[in-house]
This record gives structure tokens, sequence and C-alpha cells, in this order.
């Protein structure tokens, strides 16, 4: 055994003899055992703020917010260099659309929209202040004598807690953007229901066959949106956004603590340790972006989007708390206090469009019973 070892266990030994002698004192009081802790709960300093922003569409040609045209397999050719191009007048069956308004006739209208204004990022609201309920239970390791010969106590304790909170916003602007718009032809074929989608190497063998699509457009089209207040000649664009989150967090708590007597039946305990969250949120996104003005130029267009996503996780922590106890009977007692816990945040988003859950720095008031056995 090395002597660093030795002479920590030689500390234990005597830590020990010496915590046992005292507890053989006679005027050692004895520990009083496990006690329970029931309270309400209020939290403060919640926060939930919103962020959107959207990813934009990669700038290649035939990229559209509805649908695409692209490079297949049978359309690609390769050159020395390694550059891919197609043939002119070629067709494709890498290509896709979504909604069936899209198809008219002969002919498939794709859209996008460019420099779309965003809301950008929000702080939301009615998630500051949060109820729920704790329970605990503690652990006396070991008595002393306090204040005029009172007993004071130390030990450990472990909680749960129960809280949710919900937070929402909602903004409007408006801006300057670009709508870009492509036809094609179908070359005569009856186009697979919307929602189709193509890929780049085709039909599989033995399957069914892959439709195909002249690559180059039969006309285009690119009009500026512009936020105006002459109205015949330009057209404004506004984009909408409400958003909403629900959570509930779950918090176990695990730390020492100690209790310091004042009076006979008035007491102020101390805890602090790590904590840790289990925090399930909901969100929620609504948003439209409306075009309005020159309707012979551009059209009424609105695009709309609901996004819903979901995201559960742990998130560590401390917490220091401070409680004043009232005792009404040896067993039973009230008390207040107060308490401050602080946790990661929990981020998370969807489609471009997400939520920052922020748990730092969050207070606390309880007030409950206790029973002591």
């Amino acid at each position: 055994m090395s002597p660093s070892i030795q002479r920590t266990a030689l500390l234990l030994l005597a830590t020990s003899a010496a915590l046992s002698a005292r507890a053989q004192n006679e005027d050692a009081p004895e520990p009083l055992g496990i006690r329970f802790r029931l309270a309400g709960r209020v939290q403060f300093n919640l926060k939930a703020s919103f962020t959107d922003t959207q990813v934009p569409l990669s700038g290649a040609a035939g990229q559209f917010a509805d649908g695409y045209v692209l490079l297949g397999s049978n359309t690609s050719t390769s050159t020395n260099a390694g550059a891919v191009s197609a043939n002119p007048g070629s067709a494709t069956w890498n290509w896709g659309y979504q909604r069936e308004n899209q198809v008219a006739g002969n002919e498939l209208t794709l859209t996008r929209f460019d420099q779309v204004p965003r809301v950008g990022t929000l702080d939301g609201s009615g998630g500051s202040t949060a109820y729920g309920g704790e329970l605990w239970a503690m652990y006396e390791l070991y008595s002393f004598r306090s204040f005029k010969k009172r007993t004071g106590h130390w030990g450990v304790e472990a909680g749960y807690g129960f809280t949710t909170f919900d937070a929402s916003a909602s903004s409007t602007v408006s801006g300057t953007a670009t709508r870009r718009q492509s036809v094609y032809s179908l070359g005569g074929i009856v186009p697979p229901s919307a929602g189709y989608q193509g890929g780049y190497f085709g039909p599989v063998p033995g399957g069914p066959v892959a439709p195909v699509v002249d690559f180059d457009p039969v006309r285009s089209s690119e009009v500026p949106v512009r936020s105006s207040e002459v109205q015949d000649v330009s057209i404004n664009s506004f984009n909408s956004l409400n958003a909403a989150v629900s959570t509930d967090l779950h918090t176990v708590k695990f730390g020492p603590w100690v209790e310091l007597p004042v009076t006979d039946r008035l007491t102020v305990g101390l805890g602090a340790g790590f904590c840790t969250i289990y925090a399930q949120a909901d969100l929620r996104f609504s948003e439209s972006t409306t075009f309005t003005g020159n309707l012979a130029k551009f059209g009424g267009e609105t695009p709309n989007l609901t996004v819903n996503a979901s995201r559960a996780d742990w998130r560590p922590g401390f917490y220091a708390r401070a409680l004043v106890d009232f005792a009404i009977t040896p067993s039973w007692s009230v008390f207040a206090g107060g308490d401050i816990q602080s946790n990661s945040d929990l981020n998370f988003s969807s489609q471009g469009r997400g939520t920052s859950i922020q748990l730092g720095s969050v207070f606390g008031a309880m007030a409950g019973v206790q029973f002591k056995f």
C-alpha cells in the first residue's frame, strides 16, 4: 500500500473515531432520521424565444419552392473538363411538383420566392411565471448543538418537481422579394399525382416507367416585389408569423442540506446541489406570406406554412435554496422559502423555424408542509 493511501485511510479512521466519540457524548443529540416535504411552487424568469430563419433555396436553375426540373442520368453530358450540361432539346426524368393546380393542359408551372422578408427573432410572452409542485425526501446524517444549545441537523436531500409553462409570439413584416416562375412542357404525358418526385437515375429495372418533361422551360418570368405606396405599379410583400411552445419540466434535485435553529420552533434551512431538468417541448409555427398590388403582373398568391416540432431532453445544472420552517407539533411543521436554479437551454428547430427555452437563472418561491419521524 502506498504512503499516500495509508495516510488517507488513517485520516478516515481518525475522523470516524472522532464522530463516534461525539455521538457517545451524553450532550450530543440523536439524529431524527427521515423527513418528507410537500410544497406548491411558483417559478419566475422562465423564457422562450422564437427564430424564423428560413433556409434559402439553392440558386441552381430548375430549383423551385414547389418543385424542381433538374439534370438526370438520361439528360446529362460530361466534358473532358468534368462539366455537366444538358443536350439542347433534351428531356429529364429528374423532376417533381407539389400541387394539382400547377398543371394546366400540357404545361407545368413552378414558382420560387426569393428574399422574402423574415420576422427574425421574437421574444415569447406568457411564460415568465409558471406553477407546479415539489416532493422532497430528506435524510438526517447527523445532529449537533447550535445556538443556545439548540439542536441543528444536516444531511442529504432528493426532490422531484413538475412545472408547465407556455409562451407565444406573433409579428408581421413587409419588405422586398422576387418571384421567379418557369413553365415547362409536359410533352403530352399524363403527369403523376401531385407530390410526385422523380430521381436522377430514373426508373428501377423492372419497375414502372419514369415520365419525362422538357429540361428547358417554355417561358420564364421574374417579377420584383416591393413595399410601396404606389400600388398600381408595384407589389407589397407581407410575412406574418404566429409561434407558440408548450413545455413540461420534470425537475430532479440532489444535494446536502443543513438546518439551523433560531428558536425552539423556528429554524432556517439551507441546501444546494445538482439539478437536472427533463424538458418536453412542443413547438408550433403558423406562417403566411401575402403578395398584393398589381395582380396583372404578380397575382394574389399566399403561400402558407405550418411547422410542428417536438423535443425531449435532460438539461443539467445546479440549485440553491433557503427555507424558514415553523414547527406545529414534534412531527409536523409548515415552511416557506425560495431558491434559484440554473440549467442549460433547450434549443431545437424544424424547417428553419426554431425555439430556445431559456432555463438559466430561474427563481422560485415555495410553501408547504413537512413531516418527520
